[in-house]
């Protein structure tokens, strides 16, 4: 996994900015892959799953991703683990 700092755009238009991002991509066949992901979130950004996301990370990469779950630890409740699946390439 490659980490990378990334702006989150919502559809609800709440962005999330300077992002840590963890990021998987994995070449599927000759000329596709499928990438998918974690990040940290606020509990209060309120981020549930099958919602979609656009991310720009600083490497100048974009991809829009799926909220595929989410875990709430109540030892620690004011962060969130969000897990992202690409719904395309990374372009």
């Amino acid at each position: 996994m490659a980490a990378y700092m990334a702006l989150i755009q919502r559809t609800n238009r709440k962005s999330l900015d300077h992002v840590e991002v963890q990021v998987t991509i994995t070449d599927s066949s000759p000329g596709r892959q499928t990438w998918s992901g974690e990040f940290l979130s606020r509990s209060a950004d309120g981020i549930l799953p099958n919602e979609r996301l656009a991310l720009t990370f600083d490497s100048g990469q974009k991809g829009m991703a799926r909220v595929s779950e989410t875990h709430f630890d109540s030892r620690k409740p004011e962060a969130t683990l969000v897990h992202i699946t690409g719904t395309g390439p990374l372009a």
